[in-house]
């Protein structure tokens, strides 16, 4: 099983990082293709419960077919257009 690395960087200054599985990226691959980005990809793929909120989050790693991945999220919602 190969490990994966969830780097979240805070507003307030602070890093959190914590190693998972790779079924991370089945997950963080549904929620994409059910539209989801910025906040609410965030929120559904790690928590909503945050102290202070996340500037950005990084998965990286290798999936389970042997392939080095790295996707940036964004937690700033993009503003609407009118």
């Amino acid at each position: 099983m190969s490990a994966v690395t969830v780097s979240i960087r805070l507003m307030d200054g602070g890093f959190h990082q914590y190693t998972t599985g790779p079924e991370i990226l089945e997950e963080l691959k549904s929620l994409q293709q059910r539209g989801f980005s910025g906040k609410p990809l965030i929120d559904n793929l790690i928590t909503d419960d945050w102290g202070a909120p996340p500037t950005s989050v990084t998965i990286s790693g290798t999936d389970t077919d042997g392939k080095n991945i790295v996707h940036s999220i964004s937690y700033v919602e993009a503003t609407p257009q009118y």
